[in-house]
């Protein structure tokens, strides 16, 4: 009973990964959105706010950079649903071998070869590695992002007639990015389960 627990507990997990990474593919969409938007309008201020354009691109680069990160943890739960679900399929043949196996000793010698290979299957997901990896980059990439953010900020006063407009897009750069790190810890403790 308790492997089958642990079979089911893998899946809510992929599912609960898969929800989580979503979000954050979301908001990188979003800052990418934001980061197109700012450069027009730092081009549309003048020379004056070249370096808040800069900046912005490096923005929508590095919203892009979360989103790679975020699509190999996505492929790293596609694998972990894969391996949960084969495992849950061993685990409930490993049950109906054991309640056959209950009837005589004759009939559980006869089960015996089929329960050890069934046992064999029951592999535990051993991604656990490359999900924190694959957190950890995400975690510099917004850390990085919020040093660009506030680097905006700055860039924003000197933009001549458009420095309020800019200022408040750095906010909200700042806002967007500090949202995903709740995000980030969440996946973090989702993951740390699976090891």
């Amino acid at each position: 009973m308790k492997n089958e627990k642990s079979g089911v507990d893998a899946l809510q997990q992929s599912v609960l990964i898969h929800e989580e990474v979503k979000v954050v593919v979301v908001s990188c969409f979003e800052i990418n959105l934001m980061g197109l938007n700012a450069i027009l309008l730092a081009k549309k201020a003048g020379e004056r706010a070249r370096g808040f354009g800069v900046i912005s691109g490096e923005l929508r680069l590095l919203s892009l950079e979360l989103q790679g990160e975020m699509q190999r943890l996505g492929l790293l739960t596609q694998e972990l649903l894969a391996m949960a679900t084969a495992r849950l399929q061993a685990e409930r043949r490993l049950a109906r071998l054991t309640d056959a196996a209950a009837f005589s000793d004759h009939v559980a010698q006869m089960l015996n070869p089929a329960m050890e290979k069934t046992r064999s299957r029951m592999v535990s997901f051993n991604g656990g590695a490359h999900f924190a990896e694959c957190l950890e980059d995400a975690y510099r990439t917004c850390t990085f992002g919020l040093v660009l953010a506030r680097s905006a900020r700055i860039e924003s006063a000197y933009s001549g007639d458009l420095r309020a407009v800019l200022a408040e897009l750095s906010e909200e750069f700042a806002q967007k990015i500090t949202a995903v790190l709740p995000r980030l810890d969440a996946l973090s403790r989702i993951t740390k389960k699976l090891v």
